[in-house]
Formats: structure tokens, C-alpha cells, sequence
């Protein structure tokens, strides 16, 4: 099982076409969570996933409750199909909604209308194209707020608002405004050294120009029932845990307008001891945003790391120096059958050496016993009751006691690498 962690929620922007196909082909969990989003909606989300087309999909309001659905389907398999749970979770942007709904404060159904509510906001605010955005890598996020305050304070109309909208990293910002103001804080910014990249977005995300909006979202969001957390969500506004409910419905609304602070995030997560995170969504957008955080960060969406998170999943049993050498007490105390001189140091002596040199090699390294330890001293009571001629009921009663004693579910199967020395007797 995985230590104490955090899991982590991405955004828009992270959707693809063919996201959550092959998931939804392995896993019934997520083929069941996105006909359940079908049926919110009304629509065949998951069509528009797997068959596209992007231009349809990228739209505000089909790709977050895209996102969110796909988010929620494979914290089923995270949390159903392999039993873990976070220490905290958080959610860049929309993925606080994600967060929240796999907290249990927002049902499925809820958080499905309630993203595609935001978005069709969002959507409308776009349609206005009054504004622009863009991301920022390089100077350092103080450095980004003095340009934007600088033209900001230019028109005295306020017809230059340009703000910091996302704080990814203390490298990458993004940028959020009036199209004029955004282009000139453009310019100044790569005049000092900046990489900055236009978003393809006709609308201020993240910033003052989306007040209107906010206030409709608010609207809407005073007629959701929020329930209790499962566990503490983060906000990605301040860094810090809900601290209840009625917290929820104000900052997703202050969402709109107010930037994200994903670096405060980590900090805190820092702050508790989590220094691991599991991302669940599309792609791995995360992961990157985290690489000189000093986290480890596994995404569900990385064939590696999935097979890596659903591996580390399975119980695994305590073993110990004492099991070991109980093995090699037994393959002392059964009796010997077979006098052939070279099969007995083949099939007896040589392997039980094998066994013992590790046991030594384990004691002075301080060395903890792993499976594969284990392994290779069964198929050396393997290879001796073999060799040694016991009956397969005396062996099955020495291994029911040794799982007995050791308090064992099961012994691990002896691979065939660790049988070659007994050769052709076993």
C-alpha cells in the first residue's frame, strides 16, 4: 500500500480525445461512472471522449464535466477496486469540484450539472471576446504581478485589467485580461527574459472581468446540498482545508475570479508530511507542475505508474530473519531417504547454504526480508523434500505450520529461477 498521500485533481485543458476509453473497457467501476454521467446529463459524454471530435470536446462546457467524470471514475478504481485512501486532496481550477465530489461533499450527479453550469457561464463569458490569456514561464511570480499591476494602473477607466490567474509554479504563471493589457504585459514580460505563449481562450479566466459570471455561479451553487468530508480538501485559492461546508459554495464561486495558487497547495501538503500525490484524470499535467517540488507524484494516466499504483495495492505479508531460519529448521529435521552422495549436495547441502549466507548477509546489512528472501528459502525446502524423499502429506503439514506460526495467509510461489538448483529432482 501506498504511505500517507495526497491525490490530486487537474483542470481544464487536460482532455483528450479517446480519454477513458481503455479504462472504461478494464475497469466496470468506470464504465458504470460514465453511463451514470450520461444519464445526469442527458448526453453521451463518454461518445464524445472516446470519438471527439476535439473541437466539440474542448468546449467549456462538454470538457469539465469530462474532466470531473473521468476524474471521479478512476478515484473509483483507486478507492473501490484498490482500497486506498488520501490524506488530503486537491484540485487545480475545476478539479476542486473533482476534489470535492470524491470528499463526498457534492453527489456525482450534482457536480456533473453543477461543472457544465460553470462552464456554459464560462462559455458565455468567452463569447464576449473581450479578453485573453497567457502563460508566463520564467521571471517569478512577484515579478509577473508588478508587470500586471503596472499596466493595470495605466487606464484609469479600468479598461486594462491584466491579473496573475494561475500561479502553477514559482516558474510558470498565467496571465488573465483585457486582450490590450494582456498583449502588453505580453511584451514587457518577454522584453525581460520571459516565455510567454498566448492560450487559445477568448475569455479572462480567473480574473476581475468574470465577476459577472461568479455572481450567477453563486446563484446557482446556493441551491446545492453539500455534504460532509470524507477527508480534507485543500482549496487551491487559499492553500489551506475547508474547514466546513459552508465554506464551499463561496470559494468555487470566488473561483471564477480569483487566481489559483497551486504552489500554496504543495506548501501545505509539505507542511503535514505528504510527499507523495496521486493523480487522478487526464493526462499528467500535475506530475509536470510538480518536478521541482521534491514530491512524488504518480498519475493514474501513466500505463508506469497505474501499474505501479494497482500493484502496490495488494497485501503484502510481514516477513522476518525467524521465518528464514524456521526453514531452515525444518529442511535439518526431516528425514533422509536418499544416500546418493552428489544428488544430496546438489539437492540438500548446497541450497541450505544458499539459505544460510543470506540470512547472514541480511543480519549484518541490517537488511529487511523481502518476498523474494522468502522465495528462495521455500524452494530450498522444496528442493530438499525432493531430495530428501518426504511424503506430500509430511510436507503439507510442515507448510500449514509454518504459515501457522508466522500467522501467513499464503506462502509465496516458488519462481522457477529459484528451482534451477535442484535440477532434474524437482
Amino acid at each position: 500500500m501506498l504511505n500517507k498521500h495526497a491525490i490530486w485533481l487537474p483542470g481544464q485543458g487536460s482532455q483528450r480525445v479517446g480519454m477513458g476509453k481503455a479504462l472504461s473497457e478494464r475497469y466496470v467501476v468506470v464504465k458504470d461512472a460514465l453511463e451514470e454521467a450520461n444519464e445526469a446529463l442527458g448526453m453521451r459524454l463518454d461518445k464524445l471522449m472516446y470519438e471527439g471530435p476535439l473541437s466539440e470536446l474542448t468546449q467549456t462546457d462538454n470538457a469539465q464535466p469530462a474532466i470531473l467524470a473521468l476524474g471521479v471514475a478512476m478515484y473509483r478504481v483507486y478507492s473501490q477496486e484498490w482500497g486506498y485512501t488520501p490524506e488530503i486532496a486537491a484540485g487545480h481550477s475545476l478539479g476542486e469540484i473533482t476534489a470535492l465530489t470524491c470528499a463526498g461533499a457534492i453527489t456525482f450527479p450534482d457536480a456533473l450539472r453543477l461543472v457544465r453550469c460553470r462552464g456554459e457561464l464560462m462559455q458565455s463569458a468567452a463569447a464576449a471576446g473581450i479578453g485573453a490569456m497567457a502563460a508566463v514561464n520564467g521571471p517569478s511570480p512577484d515579478a509577473v504581478a508588478k508587470v500586471c499591476r503596472d499596466i493595470s494602473a495605466e487606464c484609469a477607466d479600468g479598461s486594462c485589467i491584466v491579473v496573475i490567474s494561475n500561479m502553477n509554479s514559482e516558474q510558470q504563471t498565467v496571465i488573465s485580461g483585457h486582450k490590450k493589457a494582456v498583449f502588453e504585459a505580453s511584451e514587457r514580460l518577454s522584453a525581460h527574459g520571459a516565455t510567454v505563449i498566448p492560450l487559445q481562450v477568448s475569455a479572462p479566466f480567473h480574473s476581475p472581468l468574470m465577476a459577472p459570471a461568479a455572481v450567477q455561479f453563486a446563484e446557482v451553487l446556493s441551491s446545492v446540498a453539500f455534504g460532509e468530508l470524507a477527508f480534507p480538501v485543500v482549496s487551491s485559492l487559499t492553500g489551506l482545508p475547508y474547514n466546513n461546508t459552508a465554506e464551499i459554495p463561496e470559494l468555487l464561486a470566488k473561483g471564477l475570479t480569483d487566481p489559483v495558487n497551486w504552489p500554496s497547495v504543495l506548501a501545505y501538503q509539505k507542511s503535514i508530511g505528504v510527499a507523495t500525490a496521486v493523480e487522478l484524470g487526464p493526462g499528467s499535467v500535475l506530475k509536470r507542475l510538480a518536478h521541482r517540488a521534491d514530491l512524488r507524484v504518480l498519475s493514474f494516466d501513466d500505463k508506469e505508474d497505474e501499474a505501479h499504483l494497482a500493484d502496490a495495492s495488494k497485501p503484502r505479508e510481514a516477513y522476518s530473519i525467524e521465518l528464514l531460519n524456521r526453514c531452515l529448521a525444518i529442511a535439518t529435521c526431516v528425514r533422509n531417504r536418499n544416500w546418493n552422495a552428489s544428488q544430496y549436495e546438489q539437492g540438500v547441502a548446497s541450497p541450505y547454504r544458499g539459505v544460510q549466507q543470506m540470512i547472514e548477509t541480511l543480519q549484518k546489512t541490517g537488511g529487511q526480508v523481502e518476498e523474494g528472501h522468502v522465495r528462495q528459502a521455500l524452494a530450498m525446502l522444496e528442493s530438499v523434500f525432493a531430495t530428501k524423499g518426504t511424503s506430500d502429506e509430511e510436507q503439507e503439514r510442515r507448510l500449514a505450520k509454518l504459515r501457522a506460526e508466522f500467522g501467513l495467509r499464503i506462502l509465496p510461489d516458488v519462481s522457477p529461477a529459484n528451482r534451477s538448483y535442484a535440477g532434474s529432482l524437482l
